[in-house]
């Protein structure tokens, strides 16, 4: 049981650090980086572009990967408990 904990805790502590260390990392519309100076506003709505709106979504491939790690440590937990009786 304590390996596990100790295997969650490492888990959890790889996901934090490496959110961190992408958070620098700026991204414009649809993954494309963005230039200096691209990121802010300031100019009209109307004012150059291709015609396309900015992506306001959120990546839902980070969240099913997070999803993915805590559906498995679970089914762990329970497989270890579960031996243990």
């Amino acid at each position: 049981m304590k390996k596990i904990l100790v295997l969650a805790a490492v888990v959890t502590a790889a996901l934090v650090f490496s959110s961190v260390a992408f958070a620098n990392s700026v991204k414009c519309a649809h993954g494309a980086s963005c230039g200096p100076g691209s990121a802010g506003g300031g100019g009209s709505p109307t004012s150059g572009g291709n015609g396309t709106l900015p992506f306001t979504g959120l990546d839902l491939a980070g969240f099913a990967a997070v999803g993915g790690v805590l559906l498995a440590s679970g089914l762990t937990l329970q497989r270890a408990s579960r031996r243990r009786r």
